[in-house]
């Protein structure tokens, strides 16, 4: 696993955890949507705001010059919400749309927290995220289209299986909320 990768999976892990309670019980709402083919799979997810915790599952955080975006979707057919989840980050140096992509990631956690996970790094080819229209001011937006090829992962820190692999790409169009952040 790189370094860098180490915040994002743990980002997402907790977000899986705190999200979980939160939006099982929580009124939410569709914020946004997230198409795509994972593999031979067709996948329509939703990012969903929680207006009563301040929090949505599609948000800009900033670290100074960085300019963190996750888009992370949720498919509304899935047996539980955790499941079947697809997530788009990236980093961005500066904080207005002409900002540049320093790193981009893509994931997709079929079984929630649970393995196999599909990642798509270690396996040769960049993931690619390009905006088409992007809102990084209060009440911000996001669209555009993705593609990367994500492989297999029976833990969180277990080397890719590249013999396991799945094309991803598809397009997103969501709303963003900026994160509310203690640092």
């Amino acid at each position: 696993m790189k370094l860098y990768q180490a915040p994002i999976l743990a980002a997402f892990g907790l977000t899986l955890c705190l999200a979980q309670p939160a939006l099982a019980q929580i009124a939410k709402t569709a914020m946004g949507s997230v198409e795509a083919t994972i593999g031979d799979s067709a996948y329509s997810g939703e990012t969903l705001d929680v207006p009563s915790e301040g929090t949505s599952t599609a948000e800009i955080r900033s670290f100074g010059p960085v300019t963190s975006i996750q888009i992370q979707a949720h498919d509304p057919e899935s047996e539980s919400i955790m499941r079947n989840v697809l997530t788009i980050e990236v980093s961005l140096m500066g904080s207005d749309a002409s900002a540049s992509i320093m790193e981009t990631t893509i994931s997709w956690w079929p079984e929630g927290m649970s393995p196999p996970y599909y990642l798509g790094d270690d396996n040769g080819t960049a993931p690619e995220v390009v905006f088409d229209r992007l809102s990084l001011e209060d009440g911000g937006s996001a669209q555009g289209r993705f593609s990367a090829v994500l492989c297999r992962r029976d833990s969180l820190l277990a080397e890719a299986d590249t013999s396991d692999c799945l094309p991803v790409e598809g397009t997103f169009d969501t709303a963003l909320r900026k994160a509310e952040t203690d640092y």
